[in-house]
């Protein structure tokens, strides 16, 4: 018997429900857009759209952090989004991969008591 692996999104809404409900600041910035229209993508990249940004951003006891999440089994972490966590990480936004719900909750409980 194999267990279906969620999706990536379906994860991601479910550490958003957990930062609502720990009445957290957060935000998701969407740093792609699925368009067909070159106008609209060359727009986007004018503003400053970039692949690669975390897909959450939270703020704990004052502090900034990063989290890529990625589906609990065969998410692949991509060159762009190696490039933004090294340098988040060196600027001092500690940024992480969670694999799955679980990882990013158990981050940011970490987080929540130091």
């Amino acid at each position: 018997m194999t267990s279906i692996v969620p999706s990536e999104e379906s994860e991601q809404k479910a550490v958003v429900q957990y930062l609502l409900l720990r009445r957290l600041f957060f935000w998701h910035t969407p740093n792609s857009t699925f368009t067909k229209s070159w106008k609209i993508k060359t727009r986007n990249k004018q503003l400053g759209v970039q692949a690669g940004i975390p897909d959450l951003f939270v703020i704990i006891n004052g502090k900034l952090y990063g989290i890529e999440m990625k589906r609990r089994k065969g998410g692949v972490v991509s060159s762009s989004q190696k490039q933004w966590i090294v340098r988040l990480n060196d600027a001092g936004v500690e940024t992480i991969i969670a694999r799955g719900t679980d990882e990013a909750i158990a981050f940011i409980d970490i987080k929540l008591k130091s």
